[in-house]
């Protein structure tokens, strides 16, 4: 991406279906997904710089992570978790669209 920032907030459930072999693709929450096996993992980028991440637990059941993200610059965003619940890490953004947030895996 180049350019201004664009808006990732929101919450967002991975659409593993669409990945690339460079890209992981995610759809807003209340995207009508067809069902899967598997449990979808999730992102939420909130104004206030909670980041929240779905993951799936032992019982596959997706249970919330609490972080905090940050950007830096137009493709970058820095997620740790300073409660020490997570290992810091980053995202870098390839696209950004009204229904789809496409990452680089």
């Amino acid at each position: 991406m180049s350019g201004a920032p664009s808006d990732i907030t929101g919450s967002w459930l991975h659409s593993f279906e669409e990945d690339t072999g460079t890209t992981a693709v995610y759809r807003p929450s209340d995207h009508p997904f067809r069902p899967a096996r598997k449990p979808r993992r999730g992102l939420e980028f909130r104004p206030d710089g909670t980041f929240v991440e779905l993951r799936p637990g032992p019982d596959d059941r997706l249970r919330e992570v609490e972080g905090r993200w940050e950007r830096h610059g137009a493709d970058r965003v820095d997620v740790t978790f300073p409660e020490g619940r997570g290992t810091p890490f980053g995202i870098t953004i390839v696209s950004r669209t009204e229904d789809t947030l496409t990452i680089e895996k």
